[in-house]
């Protein structure tokens, strides 16, 4: 099957309701002319939980709109958890995905991966789709050790997962940890190699890597975004400080379009 292209941006805990309605809006207002007509691309936008009412108007399941994400989803359902947001309750908001396991979530809220997993699980049974995000520290690239870091993450997460589930539930994100808002990217190459070899472990687990959708996040920016696409095996991107500007999130958006085109046309 032909896997999706997805342009995700998360915008941290960034913008008070009315900026992030101007921000959704435009953005929802500027697709059509970004898609260019591709139907393999799909977009979505995810708010701070505050926001998430504001910016729903201009949201929605079809190509044609960004698509409603949270940034993160509670491990249970209800109950005494303080500070906690099941899935139920986002789905009341018009929410349609959570990201979990973002490398933020982990570095300085405890995120394990037992936490992520428990996660992914309440998010997939209350009806929501889910970003799994995963990736290694710098150290642990310079050891060598980023390979078996990221599948180990993926292993923790994703053991209990039904190999029947329809693959479009659940995205991988691969974000390197030492590429997160330091300006840094990694290179094309490396970027395809780690996706590669994330594909190859879905395969190997029953997990239909061949048609899960797999994205980048680090840095991405319009100006190599189509470069990364390019290199082969990433599917997307899960977009942070440029997914804040309207013109850069598009410009984006534009050029996995014109990817996904050319994906076509050969």
């Amino acid at each position: 099957m032909s896997r999706t292209i997805w342009v995700l941006g998360n915008w941290k805990q960034n913008l008070l309701r009315e900026p992030s309605a101007s921000l959704a809006k435009a953005i929802a207002d500027g697709l059509p002319d970004a898609l260019g007509g591709s139907s393999g691309v799909r977009v979505g936008i995810a708010p701070t939980y505050l926001a998430l009412d504001s910016v729903a108007p201009h949201t929605g399941d079809g190509r044609a709109a960004p698509r409603l994400l949270a940034q993160d989803v509670g491990a249970q359902e209800a109950g005494a958890f303080t500070g906690e947001v099941g899935p139920a309750m986002l789905r009341e908001a018009r929410v349609q995905a959570a990201i979990v396991g973002h490398s933020e979530r982990r570095a300085h809220f405890g995120d394990h991966d037992q936490l992520v997993a428990a996660k992914l699980q309440a998010a997939l049974a209350g009806g929501l789709d889910v970003v799994l995000c995963v990736g290694e520290r710098l150290e642990q690239r310079d050891a060598g050790e980023h390979e078996a870091v990221v599948i180990s993450q993926l292993s923790a997460a994703l053991s209990g997962l039904a190999p029947e589930l329809d693959p479009g539930r659940v995205t991988v994100a691969y974000e390197p940890v030492w590429a997160i808002g330091t300006g840094r990217t990694a290179s094309p190459a490396q970027a395809s190699e780690m996706h590669a070899a994330i594909r190859r472990w879905l395969d190997t687990a029953g997990l239909q890597g061949a048609d899960r959708s797999l994205l980048y996040g680090g840095s991405v920016k319009p100006d190599n975004a189509a470069e990364l696409l390019a290199a082969g095996e990433i599917d997307g991107f899960l977009v942070g400080g440029a997914s804040l500007d309207a013109r850069s999130f598009l410009d984006i958006v534009t050029s996995a379009s014109n990817h996904a085109r050319s994906s076509q046309a050969r």
